[in-house]
């Protein structure tokens, strides 16, 4: 990339110094407020198709999938603020080890947006609500950044739909609600961008948006604020080496405003980061060690989440990741391929398209990781992430998803372009008004031109059309969890829930969520340490082992946990039982009709602890269970 990129980025009927020739004159024209309305109604509506028939705020329905997980966190934030708890660790959950929620997908940014809906209705509607409003909310902001940088709404619509709706969103909004909630990414880009122009007359502003944007992130997906910050990097070289010489005048003008940035994010997740490393129950080393790289045929085999896929490439696609369907948004498609390579080759004069397109290949290549796959083959070619990966957290980082950033400047490379070529096309006008021949041969050229590149552009949006909706399911919630009788729960007690709380079964958890988390439970969904200080989603094992062994096995009809036979001895087993409910002081056993061979659940409880005390609304619970195994303990042997 050559020529000037930091200096005179706005200057007046220059397009190939600013984006749009003159971002800070468009900026400041009135222009009707509601096509701010109108383009958000629309992203709206679009995205009510992924979860239907679940509706924003629908507290009966939902996903299916980790989902569970998410609302937990959504139910865990609003709790741990009302009553003073901490809302970053807790053994609420896998009692009495604890979880390090900071080290966990707690999006406590969302938790504390939805605390009114979740309160008064349910996490579940919290869920619901936040799920669509990722998509339209997303490309909005794409649309407001981009309608800046283009002055023209239906430019500006494009790229906002192309990034809120790209294959990352639709891919990772299946499982991932703190992925697939991006509105910040654009604004923290944006004002990147803002500090280092030189005609911004209040850098500082955009200091304290960049670091604010940074913070807010962080608490929604510490992952996606770091690799946000990763791309200002990577923008940053490219613009350093494009113009040597405006570096220092660069630094000199824009060090105050990075400087307050910096000073914002080191304040705001000072205590959070501590949590990580620090803090209680946490594990020790990456989450994800290895993680997740694209492939390289990523971009142009779809996959499953496409529409319009045949039924061999979308196989085809499918298999790529190793066949980890979640992490697979890293596809572009041929025709929108092409039709980025054709804007970038027409609008070559334009060093804002150059530069979006430059990182959009970066972005591409640190997404495929520390070496290149193909076709799920490791190659020894080495990559640049390679050097990256040994950087703190960085090997926190699934590089798949940098696919995001592969997303937002490709909607930068259209929206540009889409811009450029109207504006050639008026200038093409003007010019041609002197000489009748001429007017008509430029025009027969801009009508090809431009007809082919609408042709491609329709091609490459049918060609991203999401299969949607998305799967949805009955939540599922036993009544009992959302009536009077839950109260009989002694607030902030443990109880143990049938089926048992775990990786395979993770319902049960989002049942103690929707109950207002007035218990704590044994077991559940969350990464905890394991043997060593390792991540695992597999708690410590407890005592008795026998009984943890058949209530894991009994839940989930597959093998035990921790691995072994599942006791059938019915006597000795309900002196485990006792045992095990007096070393972790459970106040309350609950059954539901769900899960693996309820019946000798049933049973077992039934010769351990004596006659239910209440069953209705889909549970059958045993109150007060301290008294009745103490009563009991003593026909066991020592």
């Amino acid at each position: 990339m050559a020529g000037p990129v930091l200096l005179e980025l706005s200057r007046p009927d220059d397009t190939a110094g600013s984006p749009a020739g003159n971002p800070g004159r468009r900026s400041r024209r009135r222009r009707p407020a509601w096509t701010l309305v109108a383009a958000f109604a629309v992203y709206g509506a679009i995205a009510l198709l992924a979860n239907y028939p679940a509706w924003p705020g629908d507290p009966n329905r939902m996903r299916t999938g980790d989902l569970d997980m998410m609302v937990w966190f959504l139910g865990w934030v609003p709790h741990a603020i009302v009553h003073g708890q901490n809302f970053l660790a807790t053994n609420w959950i896998n009692y009495p080890e604890g979880a390090d929620l900071a080290q966990n997908t707690s999006v406590p940014l969302l938790g504390l947006l939805t605390a009114p809906l979740t309160l008064a209705v349910s996490p579940i509607a919290s869920l619901n609500l936040l799920l669509w409003l990722a998509f339209p909310l997303s490309a909005f902001t794409m649309f407001v950044v981009l309608r800046r940088w283009t002055g023209w709404d239906l430019a500006a619509f494009v790229g906002g739909a192309l990034y809120g709706f790209s294959p990352y969103m639709v891919t990772q909004g299946t499982t991932h609600l703190h992925l697939v909630f991006v509105p910040l990414p654009p604004l923290i880009l944006f004002a990147a961008y803002e500090i280092v122009r030189p005609e911004t007359t209040h850098p500082l502003r955009w200091g304290v948006t960049l670091g604010s944007s940074v913070v807010a992130q962080f608490f929604i997906s510490p992952e996606i604020a770091a690799t946000s910050v990763l791309i200002i990097a990577l923008g940053a070289a490219v613009l350093a080496a494009a113009n040597p010489g405006a570096v220092l005048p660069a630094l000199r003008k824009s060090s105050r405003a990075f400087g307050v940035a910096l000073g914002i994010v080191l304040a705001g997740v000072a205590y959070p980061v501590w949590m990580m490393t620090q803090g209680p129950y946490r594990y020790r080393g990456p989450a994800f060690p290895g993680g997740v790289s694209a492939d390289l045929l990523s971009g142009i085999a779809p996959t499953p989440f496409q529409m319009f896929a045949p039924g061999r490439l979308a196989a085809a696609g499918a298999h790529l990741q190793s066949g980890n369907l979640s992490e697979s948004g890293s596809y572009l498609g041929i025709p929108l391929i092409v039709l980025l390579v054709t804007l970038v080759v027409v609008c070559w004069r334009n060093r804002w398209i150059r530069f979006a397109a430059a990182l959009a290949v970066g972005a591409t290549i640190l997404s495929f990781g520390a070496h290149l796959i193909v076709d799920n083959h490791v190659t020894p070619v080495p990559l640049p992430w390679d050097l990256l990966q040994h950087l703190p957290f960085a090997n926190n980082v699934i590089v798949a998803r940098l696919s995001l950033y592969t997303a937002f400047f490709s909607s930068v490379i259209v929206a540009l372009g889409m811009t450029d070529l109207r504006n050639r096309w008026r200038k093409s006008r003007e010019a041609a008004l002197e000489s009748r021949r001429t007017r008509h041969k430029a025009q027969r050229r801009s009508v090809v031109l431009v007809g082919a590149l609408v042709v491609l552009g329709l091609v490459s949006a049918l060609s991203l059309i999401p299969s949607w909706p998305a799967e949805t399911a009955p939540a599922d919630v036993p009544a009992f969890f959302t009536s009077d009788a839950v109260h009989r729960i002694p607030y902030g007690s443990v109880a143990l829930i049938s089926p048992y709380p775990s990786v395979a079964e993770v319902q049960p958890q989002m049942w103690q969520a929707v109950a207002g988390m007035r218990f704590g439970i044994i077991g559940g969904y969350v990464l905890v340490a394991g043997p060593g200080g390792a991540d695992t989603p597999f708690p410590q094992v407890l005592r008795p082992e026998p009984v943890q062994r058949f209530l894991w096995a009994k839940a989930t009809g597959g093998p035990a946990y921790p691995v072994g036979p599942v006791p059938q001895d019915s006597n000795e087993l309900a002196c485990q039982l006792r045992s095990f409910l007096l070393r972790y002081r459970v106040a309350s056993v609950l059954s539901t009709a769900t899960g693996a061979d309820v019946g000798s659940i049933a049973e077992l409880y039934h010769q351990a602890m004596g006659p239910p005390s209440y069953s209705g609304g889909g549970v059958t619970a045993w109150f007060g269970v301290r008294a009745d195994v103490v009563a009991r303990i003593h026909s066991c042997p020592p």
